[in-house]
């Protein structure tokens, strides 16, 4: 999964620089190592709607908090809570700790929305997991738009969180 994460940087010629590091498993561990990033690193939320009928990976700067009833307002949803491991492995096809964008790679169903905040277009560099904790991927935000159209079936919004 990792190598198939740099296989598509490369054909879309994305720059990147690779950073590999202990596993992180939650945006504490990130502080735990100290690890130093020279980007803005992502946090990436794994979210559903109360009948389980829609699915949202959620994606906005680490230092940034998210408010769900403001989120569910905006999303036009009536109740959204945190999606389990078993259903974020079945439609992303990671556990807890690789969630990011390049999950869109493990997609079968593109029945998950990716929702992203639109303070990530305003840093030089942003930092994702390649489908596994143990890695971080650097890179411009300005290419999320190349990613996003080579997977045009997969429903994508910038949006202020």
């Amino acid at each position: 999964m990792e190598d198939e994460v740099y296989k598509l940087l490369d054909k879309l010629n994305i720059e990147y620089t690779k950073i590999e590091h202990s596993p992180l498993f939650t945006c504490e561990d990130n502080k735990k190592y100290n690890i130093k990033f020279d980007a803005v690193v992502c946090k990436n939320l794994f979210i559903r709607n109360s009948n389980k009928s829609q699915y949202y990976l959620v994606v906005l700067p680490l230092e940034k908090k998210i408010n769900l009833k403001s989120l569910q307002i905006i999303l036009e949803e009536s109740r959204l809570s945190f999606g389990n491991e078993n259903i974020l492995e079945e439609k992303l096809g990671v556990s807890t700790g690789s969630v990011s964008i390049f999950n869109i790679i493990n997609l079968k169903e593109k029945d998950v929305i990716f929702i992203l905040d639109e303070d990530l277009l305003k840093y030089e560099k942003i930092g994702f997991h390649p489908n596994v904790n143990t890695a971080t991927v650097i890179f411009n935000p300005k290419e999320l738009q190349k990613i996003f159209k080579y997977y045009n079936d997969v429903k994508y919004k910038f949006i202020t969180i």
